[in-house]
């Protein structure tokens, strides 16, 4: 087994192990761009930080959750659309951007690095009329996403 010394060669690891991922895709959703922490590299969408770190708010539900690399996306219930938003939480690890698009639009959008945070967005209500959401991303990026409906709804 080889070590590297912390902070050396750490970026042409993360691409190596992002590289070496392969499978299907799925999808997420979200309104805003948001930075990623650096942390360790992950070995695969399993490996990425749980979107969603703490509890739930009282009477939250969750509407999807799903991982995977490269593209996907969601069809999301039509009940979405009576919400006054959703909040989408993900993570990702690669070299490069995953965005979620609804209808042509993008609605939240983040650089991935080595997955070590976990991105937030929340979705307003003027962007829920389409339900169909798509991820996209180059198929070296991994993901793992959940989408919920606040409480009250």
């Amino acid at each position: 087994m080889k070590y590297f010394p912390r902070g050396v060669g750490l970026s042409a690891l993360v691409l190596v192990l992002v590289s070496a991922c392969s499978g299907g895709t799925h999808s997420t959703t979200g309104t805003g761009t948001a930075a990623p922490s650096p942390v360790s590299a992950p070995h695969g969408s399993a490996h990425l930080p749980d979107p969603v770190l703490s509890p739930l708010p009282v009477g939250a539900k969750v509407l999807y959750t799903g991982s995977g690399h490269g593209a996907g996306g969601v069809t999301l219930p039509a009940s979405v659309g009576e919400a006054s938003s959703v909040t989408a939480m993900w993570s990702c690890a690669g070299p490069v951007k995953f965005s979620i698009v609804s209808a042509g639009k993008t609605l939240a959008a983040s650089g991935c690095g080595d997955g070590g945070g976990v991105l937030t967005a929340q979705i307003p209500h003027a962007h829920l009329r389409e339900t169909a959401w798509k991820f996209t991303a180059l198929n070296s990026v991994i993901w793992r996403i959940s989408v919920t409906l606040p409480g009250g709804k």
